[in-house]
């Protein structure tokens, strides 16, 4: 027999069972065959349940399909892990904007930028304010030259039935009834009436049956123009002592000619009850001034009845463009006293020259008056030649006038005695005043 090793040999087909093997058993070789070599052996099949094996984890009874697969293990390895969140991973959905009002957001008007708009206060107070289209010029925020009633330049008149300028300048005052008693005045101190403390007042008036104290101001075509067709407002502050309350009648007119007011038509009207003992205020709107380039009345009508020693104050007047009612616009008193020069001045340092020996020509100075004026004398002038004597007249007069423009007039001044013709004469600060008036 030929001597090979084992690995020498050809392969084997499969085992049947029968084939004999070598093995050494008991330190001798012995042959067996390949069924009685596997009945030595463990069964094929375990018998052993998942709670026999000690070193087993609970995954060992579970399937693959509980577990994830490699792929998907690797994406949790790279997925947001809970300690990487904030606490918005936290949260519903519903807890946060949409992407859509996110967009809004980026284009939204941000908190930073509201900075430079006004506030709902400022923009109430914006509103009310005096817009640029209400105003043709600022001065006529109050169109009513010395409606604060400072400015008086003649003294205390007694009450009439006709109109007359009294003490407050260019505030007329009339009443209607038989008058017995009743003085116009300029009245100081009264800052719980009026802002600049003073007004018009008129004081104990007696009055008969259909009795009514007036207050009229008139504003010339110049200024008027302003208000064509535009709204406005009318407001004063008043104070009267009858009882239990008087109505006052406002009413609006303009002239149907330039600065003649001999024919008016009614702009607006309205009644206002005032109860008595009280500084208050009184006001009428007039929606559309209309045509008013003729100028302005307003006429303030305290219908009275028959009464005995009573009294009536107006003060701060005021007439403003605009459909918002204004604050009274209180103007300097030099501001004021200029406004008024146009229509009312004191006419101060007359030159004249004697002609006889009663009568001397003077030249006038009024420079910047609406109109040509007409003169009023509240006292006997007095004159000196500066060196001989001086000489005053026997009554306040001015006897005629030769000349007269807006800025100067020649006139006579008369009822001197003891002149020396030909000789120049100064007016001297002893005697009268002559007030210069274009008033309306």
């Amino acid at each position: 027999m030929t001597t090979k090793k084992i690995s020498e040999l050809p392969a084997a087909n499969v085992l049947e069972g029968s084939e004999v093997l070598p093995v050494v058993q008991d330190n001798a070789t012995r042959k067996t065959t390949v069924t009685a070599l596997r009945s030595g052996l463990a069964a094929t099949i375990h018998t052993h349940t998942l709670a026999q094996i000690a070193d087993a984890g609970t995954a060992a009874g579970a399937d693959t399909d509980d577990f994830a697969t490699a792929a998907q293990g690797a994406k949790a390895d790279s997925a947001l892990q809970h300690d990487d969140m904030g606490s918005a991973a936290f949260e519903d959905a519903g807890a946060f904007a949409t992407a859509a009002q996110g967009a809004k957001a980026d284009t939204a008007l941000q908190p930073a930028a509201a900075a430079g708009f006004a506030t709902a206060a400022q923009g109430v107070k914006a509103d009310n304010a005096v817009q640029p289209d209400d105003l043709a010029y600022p001065g006529l925020v109050n169109a009513i030259i010395n409606g604060g009633c400072m400015i008086s330049q003649r003294g205390q008149k007694s009450l009439s039935n006709s109109w007359q300028y009294g003490p407050v300048d260019l505030l007329a005052v009339a009443a209607q009834g038989t008058v017995s008693a009743g003085v116009i005045k300029h009245m100081s101190g009264v800052y719980s009436l009026s802002q600049t403390g003073f007004a018009c007042f008129v004081e104990n008036a007696t009055l008969g049956a259909g009795g009514a104290v007036l207050f009229r101001h008139r504003i010339e075509a110049k200024n008027a123009w302003a208000f064509y067709n535009k709204a406005a407002w009318f407001t004063a502050r008043t104070y009267h002592d009858l009882s239990p309350s008087a109505d006052y009648i406002i009413t609006v007119r303009t002239p149907t000619s330039a600065d003649n007011f001999a024919s008016l038509t009614e702009i607006e009207t309205d009644t206002i009850t005032i109860e008595d003992d009280d500084n208050t205020d009184i006001a009428l709107f007039i929606p559309d001034m209309g045509d008013c380039r003729n100028g302005i009345e307003i006429e303030i009508k305290i219908a009275c009845g028959a009464i005995t020693t009573k009294d009536f104050y107006v003060a701060d007047l005021q007439l403003s463009i605009g459909e918002e009612k204004q604050p009274f616009d209180l103007r300097p008193l030099s501001l004021e006293e200029r406004l008024v020069h146009r229509y009312l001045r004191p006419v101060v340092g007359i030159v004249g020259v004697a002609n006889s020996g009663s009568n001397m020509q003077a030249v006038l100075h009024h420079p910047g008056m609406r109109i040509a004026p007409v003169y009023e004398v509240n006292a006997p002038i007095a004159m000196t030649d500066g060196y001989t004597a001086d000489f005053t007249q026997s009554q306040g007069n001015i006897e005629n006038i030769h000349e007269n423009t807006p800025h100067y007039g020649r006139v006579d001044i008369a009822y001197f005695s003891g002149l020396t013709s030909g000789r120049f004469h100064i007016q001297r600060a002893a005697g009268g005043l002559i007030l210069a008036s274009a008033e309306l």
